[in-house]
């Protein structure tokens, strides 16, 4: 997208104007940038006769390109526009600001409203109905029973997110939020670009959970898993029962396991370690097999802390993801150790230099008059014996 590409309206897509909604709901989320190009948008709809340039757009209100792309992002996430990009030209599509009630019925925006404007201000623009109301109205069915089925709820956000129910099955499995706010968008990114369904997003964050603490950030790690390319064929036998176990036990489950058959027992350090390995964001996988390499690697029942945190740091900084990365990166730490100690053989061999058929006899001219010096007087020293003999 440039300044010189152009624009057409979508026909039949004039939309009202609601200011309130705009000012109170939208405008402390998205900014002035993205307000203001919403407005021109609106107030220069021309019902598609013509198409435009962007350039137009960028010397009315007077910012760049950047600025507008990152306003016509944030107008088109909060789902105030739809851009089309059609054969030489783009489309755009003005939507409809939500009600007040609409808006705040919707647990992600509320949520975002909240962290921009507090709790307290959000509360004050909630609508009061009395608790003694009693809701009369009729519902379509009973009006229009003739037609069947009822039909779906058509005035549907695209970012409906059902976190009541998310809520009640954490209750039930003990499950909770670290902080709550950051928590629900954390897991509605989740939701929103795997295409998950709430259902399916508290599957995985059940499943990812440290503790019993939801952690949105490993949940995308486990996504993530599930897209990498695994060649098992790469594998040694070995290597392949490793991949196999590290998979099927959570990180505590395993190091049980291992403990169990050293006659030891999981102590609470070595809980705590877990925790904060899976607060590294690494999978329970890649745990698995960190855990296995340092308990063999230092010959202990017990878990090394310095040695399996300088296996993680450098894991992190490799950007090891799953179990099969962890494994071809400890088989690279191998064939390295392997290398470090037969070239440190060849620097320890008490066969002489001279033996090699590289080498190569190379004195320094400062040496050899060194050299020289000492070999006259060490003659000298000879014949002074020689003399002293002879007398």
């Amino acid at each position: 997208m440039s300044p010189i590409d152009e624009f057409t309206y979508i026909k039949q897509n004039k939309i009202v104007y609601d200011s309130n909604s705009l000012i109170q709901l939208y405008f402390p989320i998205m900014g002035s940038d993205a307000m203001a190009l919403y407005d021109y948008f609106v107030h220069f709809f021309d019902d598609g006769i013509r198409r435009h340039k962007f350039s137009e757009v960028l010397n009315h209100l007077q910012y760049g390109m950047p600025r507008f792309q990152d306003a016509l992002v944030m107008l088109t996430a909060l789902d105030l526009l739809t851009v089309y990009q059609a054969t030489g030209t783009y489309l755009v599509k003005l939507n409809q600001a939500m009600s007040n009630e609409l808006f705040l019925s919707n647990p992600i925006y509320r949520r975002l409203l909240e962290k921009r404007i507090g709790e307290v201000a959000v509360a004050e623009l909630d609508m009061k109905i009395p608790k003694n109301a009693r809701d009369i109205s009729k519902k379509f069915t009973d009006v229009f029973s003739d037609l069947g089925q009822p039909k779906q709820e058509v005035n549907r956000s695209k970012n409906v997110f059902d976190l009541e129910s998310f809520k009640r099955l954490m209750m039930r499995d003990g499950l909770r939020f670290n902080n709550e706010k950051d928590d629900v968008l954390g897991i509605y990114s989740v939701s929103e670009l795997y295409h998950l369904n709430w259902y399916d997003t508290y599957q995985l964050a059940k499943q990812t959970a440290i503790n019993g603490m939801i952690a949105p950030q490993r949940m995308k790690v486990q996504q993530n898993e599930g897209q990498h390319i695994k060649d098992n064929q790469s594998f040694t036998n070995n290597e392949k029962v490793i991949l196999r176990e590290s998979k099927n036990d959570s990180s505590l489950v395993f190091l049980e396991k291992i403990k169990r058959s050293r006659k030891a027992v999981t102590t609470s350090g070595e809980k705590t370690l877990l925790e904060d390995l899976a607060k590294m964001n690494f999978l329970d996988e890649v745990i698995n097999v960190m855990v296995l390499y340092t308990l063999n690697k230092t010959k202990s029942a017990n878990l090394n802390k310095a040695y399996i945190m300088k296996v993680a740091n450098d894991f992190a900084f490799q950007n090891v993801m799953t179990a099969e990365d962890a494994v071809l990166k400890i088989r690279d730490f191998s064939d390295q150790k392997v290398r470090t100690k037969t070239e440190t053989k060849k620097k320890q061999s008490n066969v002489p230099e001279w033996s090699n058929p590289d080498y190569k006899d190379e004195v320094s001219p400062e040496k050899e008059i060194e050299l020289e010096q000492f070999k006259t007087d060490a003659l000298k020293r000879l014949e002074r014996l020689g003399k002293d003999g002879e007398s």
